[in-house]
């Protein structure tokens, strides 16, 4: 969970400065990491702030401090309750994939009034009213990524689905992108079953990526690079609203070398990164076709 640059009725203090209603002060978290095969540790985890204000309402027990950790892959979010007093916390891989956000928050435990002379100019002399569970300080915090190595799997099956829809009408398929963690893409029974045939047959594989999958990654590329017509917005938003992208972005490094950044990718037509990350499929089915062709046109003459 990230704060940015939201806003409050209230003052509050944090680490981003640019964001903070205390007077040059801040508020954080320490803690050193530690990764394992099997686990990220942060030990020593413990809150900082030289705000007098922050550690007295602490000390009066009206507010508390807890770190969040969340993996939209995964749906997993926890909160671990931190003090000033170090201690260890022990975050098992199993439970993540791909991004996780680490932040800490301090919250209230109760209803109380809060006045401080620590605050900005415009907050100084007024009593603000602060309700149980109200955010009191912001540690946006930083994130990790956890991969877990399947050597089988391919960018396709990472982020299509092929479904079956027995009433569809023939010809026809949908395309769903926002669903889940892979783009959807369903089919009549009868051009299911045609899909299953073709696809085992590697002549025709490239063909079927020509026919169903460029057209439908382009779609999803391009519902992703609206979310960046919101400048405050960025590729770990476009990841956090279509699942499916954080394998665009590994693939993209995979295929280039280089991360994939938001000024890249809003700069990119969503056709040519779409072939590029299908392995250009026109070109392979063509020369394929063209192959097929000339074996039956050889045949035809030996048989003449």
């Amino acid at each position: 969970m990230q704060v940015r640059n939201k806003l409050f009725p209230y003052p509050v203090i944090n680490h981003n400065a640019v964001f903070s209603n205390f007077k040059d002060l801040d508020f954080f978290m320490e803690f050193e990491p530690l990764e394992t095969e099997a686990a990220y540790i942060l030990k020593n985890v413990h809150f900082v702030t030289d705000s007098q204000t922050i550690n007295q309402l602490y000390e009066e027990g009206k507010i508390e401090i807890t770190m969040i950790v969340e993996c939209s892959d995964t749906v997993y979010r926890r909160g671990y309750e931190v003090g000033r007093e170090s201690k260890g916390i022990i975050l098992p891989k199993v439970d993540f994939t791909e991004k996780v956000d680490i932040s800490m928050f301090a919250t209230a435990k109760k209803p109380f009034k809060l006045s401080s002379n620590e605050l900005e100019e415009d907050y100084q002399g007024l009593e603000f009213d602060i309700d149980q569970y109200d955010i009191l300080g912001v540690y946006d915090g930083f994130n990790v990524r956890f991969k877990h190595e399947e050597a089988e799997e391919t960018l396709v099956q990472s982020i299509f689905a092929i479904n079956v829809d027995h009433d569809l009408e023939e010809g026809k398929y949908v395309v769903e992108c926002n669903i889940g963690r892979k783009i959807s893409i369903t089919l009549s029974e009868k051009d299911y079953l045609n899909y299953k045939v073709i696809y085992t047959v590697p002549t025709y594989k490239e063909v079927f990526f020509n026919m169903l999958l460029v057209p439908s990654l382009i779609e999803g590329l391009s519902l992703c690079k609206q979310v960046l017509n919101d400048e405050t917005k960025d590729l770990d938003d476009v990841g956090n609203q279509y699942l499916w992208f954080r394998s665009i972005q590994t693939a993209y490094k995979r295929l280039k070398g280089i991360d994939l950044t938001t000024d890249e990718f809003s700069k990119m037509s969503p056709v040519t990164l779409a072939q590029d990350l299908l392995g250009k499929p026109i070109g392979e089915s063509l020369s394929k076709l063209v192959n097929e062709t000339n074996k039956i046109d050889i045949g035809g003459s030996e048989n003449a």
